[in-house]
Formats: structure tokens, sequence, C-alpha cells
């Protein structure tokens, strides 16, 4: 059973009956798995609960379990991630995981035997002929906003009256954060715009809760790079610049504190624009459990838009590195 709630104070119990109607016992022992003691409650790992007992064919007992991973001030970004801990069965006793009930991130204990496991691809090059499963969508698309096939490698958004501010389908296509430390970059061009019109990148946790770097299109008919944060009823454009027309590269950085944003005019040398903190993003901040996506979109103010972004290779880095 899990109890405490999916926060800090999460953990596991049990109870055990020779019959499914009980009566049941309780483990004297219990929370036989939990993070919220004293020797556990500065482990990088957090909010562990929600366990299912597995025997693998070489007869090992594990645990594969929720947890989460703090990373500012006590906030996460990543949403509830999965854990795998040993579990050890002594004779006529209760399960005992990793030996005190607690986990990290490394656990030195005999495994299976190790298999060669294909390389996946974090980068997506738009070539095929659908995107892959790493790709979500927000509720249902409408799919006549989204094409691989009307400009070859690369991704057409098609924009939409409906906002990333609005609990309905925006034309969204993201990927989740899975590192801490990570950047995320693409190319794009925003084709037969007009004022209102728009297209970027956004670091997205739900409707009330993103950042977004953007192109658009100014009053002076000029095109604009802009950065905006939405947090609750706050709603801040944070920088905005003027650029040449054309196609334009932009990258965020995520690291423990801070999501920072980038612009490139030729792919190579990358300008620094702001930087914000992570916290505003967090499920500590606008409950949830789901964590960060990042995303693709394209938004309209006009029902009658007929803008179109096209996104080229889009990378996806794990670590500091660019």
């Amino acid at each position: 059973m899990s109890e405490g709630g999916t926060e800090y104070g999460h953990k596991m119990t049990i109870a055990r009956s020779k019959s499914i109607y009980g009566p049941y016992e309780s483990n004297p022992s219990n929370p036989i798995m939990t993070h919220m003691n004293e020797n556990a409650q500065s482990n990088p790992i957090q909010g562990t609960g929600h366990g299912d007992f597995i025997q693998a064919h070489d007869g090992s007992w594990w645990m594969v379990f929720l947890g989460f991973r703090p990373q500012s001030l006590l906030h996460h970004v990543l949403g509830r991630e999965t854990f795998l801990a040993p579990v050890r069965w002594d004779t006529n006793a209760w399960p005992v995981i990793n030996g005190n009930g607690t986990v990290n991130i490394d656990m030195n204990v005999p495994t299976l035997p190790l298999q060669a496991v294909k390389q996946h691809n974090l980068d997506t090059d738009f070539d095929e002929a659908k995107l892959g499963v790493d790709w979500n969508y927000l509720r249902n698309p409408f799919m006549r906003n989204y094409s691989l096939a009307e400009k070859r490698g690369s991704l057409r958004l098609k924009t939409s009256p409906v906002s990333l501010d609005d609990n309905d389908s925006p034309t969204f296509v993201g990927r989740r954060q899975e590192h801490v430390n990570f950047s995320a970059s693409t190319a794009l061009s925003l084709n037969d715009k007009k004022e209102g019109d728009e297209a970027g990148m956004t670091i997205f946790y739900t409707s009330q809760a993103h950042y977004d770097i953007f192109l658009k299109k100014s009053g002076n008919g000029k095109q604009k790079l802009a950065i905006r944060y939405r947090m609750g009823v706050l709603n801040q454009t944070a920088y905005e610049v003027e650029i040449p027309s054309g196609k334009i590269y932009l990258k965020v950085k995520g690291d423990k504190d801070f999501y920072s944003f980038y612009y490139s005019l030729d792919g190579k040398e990358f300008n620094f624009l702001n930087k914000i903190n992570v916290w505003y993003l967090s499920s500590e901040t606008n409950g949830g459990f789901t964590g960060v996506y990042i995303g693709l979109y394209a938004a309209s103010q006009s029902k009658n838009s007929k803008a179109y972004a096209d996104f080229d290779k889009f990378m996806y880095k794990p670590g500091n590195s660019d």
C-alpha cells in the first residue's frame, strides 16, 4: 500500500494474510520503503512509493516504484520517474527493500546478465513519415495543422487561434525533458506571417505555466524574437529584439536552477538572451506529477491566419554540453 501522499512523506507499507479476505497482519517494521526518515532526507531521490514486486527469471526479486528528483530548493520539474531496487525475502519473514527501505541513484547489487541495447537517438530530423513515440500532442490534435510531407526534412506547423494558455488543443508537439542538465535546439522560419502570428519553442508544464521563445511579426513589419514567461496570472514578455527575416536558430539550456535562452543567425554562434528559475514550472509550484515538455508550436490571434512555421532538425542533448 502506498500512503502519505506523492510528496516528501510518501511511503509504502505492507500487510499479509493466508486469505485474500483477511484477517491481515501488519508488518511491525512498516513502512518497508520511505525517504521521510532522517537518513534519507538529503537523498537525491524523494517521494518514493507506488511500488510493485517483480521476480526475475533467475529467482531474484525487485521493486519497481515511482519517485522524483529535487533539483532547486526542493523543487522538481521532471515529474515522477520510474526506479528499480533489489528486494530480499528472508525465510518466514517480511520483504526488505535494499537492506533498509531506502534507495540510491547507484546500488551495488547482483544483476541479471547485461544485454546490449540499441542506443536511442534523442535527435529528430523530421525525415520520417510520422513522428516517433517521443513526441506527444496536447489533448486531441487537429492533424490538418501538422505536416511532415509539405516540406521534406521539416516539420510544418500551421498557426491556430488556440494558444498555449488555452485548455484546448493548440498546434503543439513536444517531447519530455528527461535530464536535469540538457540543451535543446531547433531551426525555424515563420512564413506568410502577419501581426499576431507567432511560432517557436516552449518549455511547457501546463497552460498556466510555460516559458516561450518565439518569432513574430511586429507592427512595423519587421521580424522579432521574443521571450515570454507565463506563471499563473502573470504573463510577462521579458525580452524582444528585431532580427533579420528568414531562418532563426533557437536553443534552450536547462540546469538545476535555471532555463537559459539563446538564438543564432547561422546555427554556430549563439547569443544569450535571458534566463529564469526552474521553480515556476515545478510540481511544487503548480501541482501535478507529469513534468516538463520541450515543445514546438505555432499560434495566431486571428482565425483567418495563413501563417505556418517550418522546423528543421530538433536536437536534444543531455548534460552540460552545447
